[in-house]
């Protein structure tokens, strides 16, 4: 197994326990029947299957658009600290569970997911998992997307079947769990631009020179750092006034 398909296999199971987790989570403490939270994951398992395997003829194009594009890695970041600050607004500002706050939190781990399931698919397709002299196994994105499918159904019951459990160990409420997770993802992101794109050049052609950071990115890097302060400083400010 080499260290491309470790890689991104990794991902693929971290993005797959992340949402099947966190939705059959909530579906238990929603109170919803094993009913319902089955056609919630089967529906969010199927879309995902279904885009996955509708881009697999153009994964060399998706490739260039996310695992080696820097700049998806950024959007993703938006996206997740988007999320993760919106949640936590609405929470601060509700205090309650209605509709618009459930649906919030079964979204917040969509985006991010969708994210590594497509990077990690279109780098893995076609991939020999094992190439032996006597064995040879090839999966490529149609299996992927079955297998990711397939993957979130059954631990998103497990996990509904076994929310009691866990709920013994939750120490606050969902909002903040979910928002501060958004906010983790977003630097993640930031992390995985930095690192993931040049290093799937490098492995691709051993001759290039290993960089932590594109140079014509740096810029990019400073915007959002300056977007991430001056929203600290508005949340502050705000608290500060409502005290």
């Amino acid at each position: 197994m080499n260290l491309l398909v470790s890689l991104f296999g990794a991902i693929i199971l971290a993005a797959v326990l992340l949402l099947a987790i966190g939705t059959g989570l909530l579906s238990e403490f929603f109170k919803y029947d094993l009913r319902r939270h089955s056609i919630i994951i089967v529906l969010i398992s199927l879309i995902i299957a279904i885009i996955i395997i509708a881009l697999s003829p153009f994964y060399e194009a998706v490739i260039g658009l996310t695992v080696n594009n820097f700049f998806f890695y950024m959007v993703m970041a938006i996206i997740s600290l988007a999320l993760g600050i919106l949640t936590f607004y609405y929470w601060e500002k509700e205090h309650k569970y209605d509709n618009v706050l459930k649906g919030l939190l079964y979204l917040d781990f969509i985006p991010v997911s969708y994210g590594l399931f497509i990077l990690s698919s279109a780098a893995l397709s076609p991939s020999f998992i094992f190439d032996t002299a006597n064995f040879s196994l090839t999966v490529t994105t149609v299996h992927l997307a079955i297998i990711i499918a397939l993957l979130l159904i059954i631990i998103s019951i497990i996990a509904y079947r076994f929310s009691d459990f866990i709920e013994d160990y939750r120490i606050t409420e969902y909002p903040i769990i979910y928002g501060s997770m958004m906010v983790i993802f977003a630097f993640i992101f930031i992390v995985f631009g930095f690192l993931i794109p040049t290093i799937s050049q490098v492995l691709e052609y051993p001759s290039t020179q290993l960089t932590l950071m594109p140079m014509n990115v740096g810029m990019v890097l400073l915007v959002l750092l300056v977007v991430c302060f001056g929203i600290g400083v508005l949340f502050k400010k705000r608290n500060n006034r409502l005290k």
